[in-house]
């Protein structure tokens, strides 16, 4: 009998010193894993197509996000479709049953086939009326906040709705978005400088020069071969095959733009054929910006902008 009653109490040792090592394991992991949050399970997806998600990619919160702006506790996310808001105080038993929406509140876009210039919040997000007040004030601060106060390593931030510049992924290879949240499109890169003057964003990218114009709700875009990167390289050795290669790159920008633009915004995407034929305004402004872009590159030199201008040396 005494024989027995040891045996089961040494059962009840092992069993409590498994429970205590689960329970150690389990606090090891939720602290120690690098995690993107407060909540150090939920993280985003490194791949473009960037989904959020609850420890694994069984447990999906969202796709084809854009940025994510965590306030306290709560993750206020953006995504192609639509906007969301995830409360990251999930309990150990709805983790376990993949229970997630009770956590989760999204609010879709409007269904746009073309893009709507100077759009207002309550318009492109019609349903965001249903928030709590709490909640649509964030929303607002996180979409007109000059003063960027929802800041982290993954939010973006707005241009002018419904043009917004998303997130820079760890991926170096893969920049920020300019994103048109009206139809959920992605247009074109966050370049290497920008500036919005006289209602107009101006963005510069080696080989191309955009302008949103939100007076004229139109696209203005400039490809240029001369303005690849390698033409400023202080190490540039002429290399015929990357010269190539640069050309085959902007051709591809160029040719998904002209597929993707002109429906997108109703045939006001407008393709230059000359630099000549931006504005003296536009021109001065994205001479500064290109001269910004090479003299904040260690790698870069000005070379040809040295002894003329960008009108002349594309003028060419």
């Amino acid at each position: 009998m005494n024989f027995k009653r040891v045996i089961k109490w040494i059962g009840y040792i092992i069993g409590v010193l498994i429970l205590i090592y689960i329970l150690i394991l389990g606090v090891l992991i939720y602290f120690l894993a690098s995690g993107d949050f407060k909540n150090s399970l939920i993280y985003l997806s490194d791949l473009k197509e960037s989904g959020l998600y609850y420890g694994n990619e069984n447990r999906k919160i969202a796709d084809n996000v854009v940025a994510v702006h965590e306030v306290d506790n709560k993750l206020y996310y953006i995504t192609l479709d639509g906007i969301g808001i995830f409360d990251e105080n999930i309990s150990l038993l709805d983790a376990w049953n993949k229970d997630l929406n009770k956590y989760n509140t999204f609010i879709p876009r409007i269904d746009a086939k073309e893009t709507h210039f100077n759009v207002s919040l309550d318009e492109l997000y019609p349903n965001i009326s249903s928030l709590d007040e709490n909640d649509r004030d964030i929303w607002h601060e996180i979409f007109y906040d000059s003063e960027k106060r929802y800041t982290g390593p993954h939010a973006g931030y707005t241009i002018k709705l419904p043009f917004y510049v998303s997130y820079r992924k760890e991926d170096m290879g893969k920049h920020n978005d300019i994103v048109d949240l009206s139809t959920g499109t992605i247009i074109g890169k966050y370049g290497s400088e920008h500036i919005y003057r006289n209602n107009a964003y101006y963005n510069f990218e080696f080989g191309k020069l955009t302008k949103l114009d939100f007076s004229q709700k139109a696209i203005y875009s400039y490809y240029s071969d001369n303005l690849y990167i390698g033409r400023f390289s202080k190490n540039n050795s002429g290399d015929e095959r990357y010269e190539s290669y640069a050309r085959n790159e902007l051709n591809k920008v160029r040719t998904n733009d002209l597929t993707v633009l002109p429906n997108l915004i109703n045939q006001r995407f407008i393709v230059f054929n000359s630099f000549n034929e931006f504005s003296d305004f536009d021109k001065d402004t994205f001479e500064a910006l290109a001269i910004n872009a090479i003299k904040n590159r260690k790698a870069l030199q000005l070379g040809p902008l040295e002894n003329q201008t960008l009108r002349q040396y594309l003028s060419k």
